[in-house]
This record gives C-alpha cells, structure tokens and sequence, in this order.
C-alpha cells in the first residue's frame, strides 16, 4: 500500500509540476492585463461563491471515498443529491446577487455574481464521478483532467481579457475550467447513474456528508473572512492587492497539497483501524511535511519583493508586505490539511466541524482587533493568529480523537522551525551585503542558496536528518519504475 501511495504521489506531483508552470504564467499574464480592482472585484464575489461550492459538493464526495463497500445505486442517489444542491444554489446565487451588489455598493457585481453562479450547476454534475476515479486511485487519469482544464480555463481568460473584457476575464475563466472538467470526468470515469431509488441504504452517507459540510462551511467563513473584512473596509483596490499576494502564497499549497492530500485519503482510510499504525504513520508524515513547508514558507517570506515584482510587475509593490505576512500563514496550511484527512478517515467529521467553529471564532476576534490599524493590520491579525493560535487549538482539539498525543503532534514540528529560523538567520545577513539590481538574477541566485543553507541545517538537527532521508528514500520509490509486488 504504501508503494502504491507513493507511486500515486509521484504521478501527481508530476502533474502538478505542469499546472504550476500554467498558473504562474497566467498570473504573470493576467496581472499585466488587468488592474488590481478587476481583481478585487472578483475577490468581493468569489467570497460568496465559494462559500456555496462547499454546499454544492455537500461532503458526499468523501463519502463515497471514505466507505469501505458502496453499491451503483448509493452512488446515483448521491449523483442526484449532487445535482439538485448544484442546480437550487445557481438559482440561489441569481437570487441573490443584487443583495451582494447592496453589501459591497457596488452595482457591477450583480451580474458577475449571476454569471458565476454558474459554475455550481456545471459542477454538481461531476462531483460523483471525481469521487470514483479518487476511489479506484486513478490519479493518472484525475491530473490529465486537472492540466486540461485548467488550461482550458486560462486560455479563455487571457483571450477575454486580451478582447477588452476587463474583469469580465476572471469570469469566463473558472466556467470554462468547470465545464471542461465536467466533460472529462464523465468521460473519463464511463460510468452512468441509475435513477433515484429508495432502499440504498444512502441515509449514513448523506449523514456523514451534512457533518463534513458542515465543517468546510465553517473552514471555509474562517478562511474568508478576511477577505471580506478588506473588501468591505478598503473596498476594491486593496483586496485586489491581498487577492493576487495571496494567489501566490497559496500556490505551493494549492498545487503541491491537494495531490498528497488526495492519495492520503484513500490510504489513511484504510489504516484508520489500527490506531498503532496510524499513530506511527501520522507522527512521520507530519515531520515530513513540516520540512517541505518551512522551506517554502521561508523561501517566500525572504525574497517577497523579488517574487511580486517578477509576477506581478512594479505597479504591485503595495502588495510585498501583505505577500510576506501571508507567506508566514501558508506554513500552517498543509499541517492542517493532514489532520483534517486524518479526522474524516476514522469518521470524525463532527469533530472536525466543531474545530473549525473555534477556528472560526479565534479569527473574527483577531480581525476585529487588527482592523484598528486598517487593512494590514487585518492581514497581520489573520496570519499571527493562524500560526500563534489556531494551529496549536487545532492539534490539542484533534488528539481528543486520533491516536496521538499534542506533543506527538508538535514534535516532529520543532525540527524544520529550527532550521527554518537558522536559515533565515543566514540568508538575510548575506542579503544585507549584496545588491541586486534585477530580480530575476536575485531568485536565480538566493533561491538555491537558501535550499542548500536549509539542507546542511536539516543535516546537523537529528530529527530533521531522519526525516529527510526518509523523504528522500519516498522520492527514489516515486522514480522507481519496477515497484515490488506482494
């Protein structure tokens, strides 16, 4: 099983390399096209947007992952449960998009907010057949999907936006990447739903999804938020700047997580069981993960204004300081993430719903506090607070249900912060004395100095050398083209 994960991973990854070039380049390309407010301008929308995607899935998605035996019929109710949330919240969003106009005082979002309500209907039409090529791990067949899509997606955006659509770009793009994943996917899976039918046994799956949504209801209202809070105070042109600093912060996450993620749900399912074996598992993967992030949470905070000037040009530099705050808070997200896998896989989703409320809850009075000092000061409150304490509640909340201990949690952790802090230490002395007039010489440079600096810290802490040895033996087994059979 584990070979399987890897190899699994390592295909994913791959992909990912590739929707990493495509989402750079159309960053790079749109923020040259378009204006911060145009930005920001979607941002006041996919507030709204978003929180409703997490109802159109309705947690059913993991369900039918999750369950150890599921039958065609269960699967089609669920298609149709699917469906129907997709088909009602399109209407809702319609419904609603003056009442978004109202809140914002901005009259051109409610068309925008029609137009992208959209994306809910073409998406409840795949959620099933996505959930079944993740259940057979068919991660092959998911990333060229993915790359297709998303690709689709860009290429319509940037020819809108080359066309003089102005904001109006940033709308045809995610519908024309929802409709060509609908299409794959079906293709892709060949599988056709029966008719609703009574008697599936289909009432613990829809109960398991209500407690998930539920909980990425209110992850998602905590992880949001703040966006609105900018938008509401600041109004376009600053959540502009925060919607494009955070794009790319969240990038590595966006693109490295979600394959790990994917192949873990499957496999942590199926160890869920044994509490020795998940602990075991768990406490490495966490340690392996902790090293990844911190390099790349170092890696953006330290070279911040190269990284903003290279991707989004010089009319962006308002958005370094937000960029490198942010940057701090991505550490937190793939920590996350695997516990939250971890949760759903032994069925805890009502726990992971009552975390997210204190989530939730911390957040709001953190931002309540920094909107004293105006749009940083949000920004600064959300990240601090994330790092300082959502993050440590979190792991103290989920060892009540796992198998580990808060300090079986923590531990692996502690290594990667040090040599995350020594090599911060080290590069930003030797920054102090050299001058860089172009920043793409800069990150040429400074990028990989800072991985070697962090790797030679990695190998005098002991934990942190067991665990990138480890690592590195995973990314032999990913490039392994004869894995052992059982």
């Amino acid at each position: 099983m584990k070979e399987r994960a890897v190899k699994s991973a390592g295909i994913t990854l791959a992909a990912q390399g590739i929707k990493l070039i495509l989402q750079l380049g159309s960053v790079a390309i749109l923020a040259r096209l378009l204006q911060p407010s145009d930005f920001g301008l979607i941002a006041m929308v996919t507030v709204f947007t978003g929180l409703a995607l997490q109802f159109m899935e309705g947690g059913l998605s993991m369900a039918t992952i999750q369950r150890d035996q599921i039958t065609h019929a269960q699967v089609s109710n669920l298609f149709w449960v699917n469906g129907a949330l997709g088909m009602a919240l399109c209407l809702l969003g319609i419904l609603i998009s003056p009442l978004v106009a109202i809140i914002y005082d901005e009259p051109r979002l409610t068309l925008v907010m029609a137009a992208m309500s959209l994306t809910f209907l073409i998406g409840g039409l795949s959620v099933q057949h996505d959930a079944l090529l993740r259940r057979q791990m068919r991660f092959k067949a998911i990333s060229v999907i993915d790359i297709v899509s998303m690709a689709a997606g860009i290429t319509a955006g940037i020819a809108a936006a080359l066309g003089g659509l102005e904001y109006w770009a940033l709308v045809i793009s995610p519908i024309t990447t929802f409709a060509t994943k609908t299409v794959m996917r079906w293709l892709s899976a060949r599988w056709i739903p029966s008719m609703m039918s009574r008697g599936s046994g289909v009432r613990p799956l829809l109960g398991f999804g209500a407690n998930l949504t539920g909980a990425n209801f209110i992850g998602y209202m905590a992880s949001n938020v703040t966006p609105f809070a900018i938008g509401y105070i600041g109004g376009s042109q600053p959540l502009g700047l925060y919607n494009r600093a955070n794009m790319l912060t969240s990038i590595p996450s966006s693109q490295l997580l979600p394959p790990i993620i994917n192949v873990l749900q499957p496999t942590v399912a199926r160890i869920a069981d044994n509490p020795e074996k998940l602990n075991r598992t768990m406490r490495s993967l966490m340690g392996k993960l902790a090293l990844v992030s911190t390099l790349i949470t170092v890696t953006m905070a330290l070279f911040a204004d190269w990284i903003v000037f290279l991707f989004l040009g010089p009319s962006w530099t308002e958005a370094i300081p937000l960029f490198r705050l942010l940057a701090v808070y991505s550490f937190i997200q793939p920590l996350a993430g695997l516990i939250a896998v971890a949760l759903i896989a032994v069925g805890e989703a009502r726990a992971m719903m009552a975390s997210k409320l204190h989530s939730l809850v911390i957040t709001v009075v953190a931002l309540l506090i920094g909107s004293y000092w105006g749009v940083f000061g949000i920004v600064l409150a959300f990240s601090l607070s994330g790092l300082l304490i959502r993050l440590p509640v979190f792991l103290y909340y989920s060892s009540r249900f796992l198998p580990l201990s808060f300090w079986e949690f923590s531990k692996p952790i502690f290594p990667a912060l040090g040599c995350a802090i020594l090599t911060m230490a080290v590069m930003v002395w030797t920054r102090s004395f050299v001058e860089v007039a172009y920043p793409v010489i800069g990150l040429l440079v400074f990028v990989p100095a800072c991985v070697v600096v962090y790797l030679c810290m990695c190998l005098i802490i002991k934990p942190a050398r067991e665990d990138l040895v480890e690592l590195f033996t995973s990314l032999r087994l990913i490039f392994n083209r004869k894995p052992k059979t059982n």
